[in-house]
């Protein structure tokens, strides 16, 4: 459980996924990568940098709450099992406001960070959507964070 080997691995791993997905996103012009391998949602959202004050801008994998498009978006600080939480987790729980794009449309949203039996619940969710949820929480050694994202005016 969260071996030295597994974050090196998988953090390599996920960091060139990540900038080949930027890449992608960016010389198709939002048009390619809308879906992971799979077919599960890839979303993006917009932070504010608690240190550096700067906007940044992750893909992530998403599900609505309870599968129904009326509910908000849920995501998951899982950085793919590793031991360490990934930097978009700690800014929003610094400043809960920023953006979610999804399909090309971008929306002000604000993150809600769910605990407890409502954490379980929704964690389950995601685990249905991308069974490797459970994988990365038994190898990460830690309790993933799932946040719900919630539209606002």
């Amino acid at each position: 459980m969260g071996s030295r080997a597994y974050d090196l691995w998988w953090g390599s791993v996920l960091r060139l996924t990540t900038v080949g997905h930027k890449a992608l996103d960016r010389v198709s012009g939002g048009r390619l990568g809308r879906r992971f391998p799979g077919g599960q949602t890839v979303v993006w959202i917009t932070t504010l940098g608690r240190k550096s004050g700067e906007w940044r801008r992750n893909p992530l994998l998403a599900v609505h709450e309870d599968g129904d498009p009326a509910k908000p978006w849920l995501v998951t600080g899982s950085n793919a099992g590793q031991a360490s939480v990934p930097g978009w987790v700690f800014n929003v729980r610094a400043h809960d406001r920023g953006t979610l794009e999804v399909d090309g449309t971008i929306a002000n949203v604000r993150f809600e960070e769910a605990h407890g039996d409502d954490r379980e619940r929704l964690f389950a969710q995601l685990v249905e959507t991308w069974s490797a949820y459970a994988m990365y929480e038994q190898n990460a050694g830690r309790e993933i964070p799932v946040f719900r994202v919630i539209p606002v005016d």
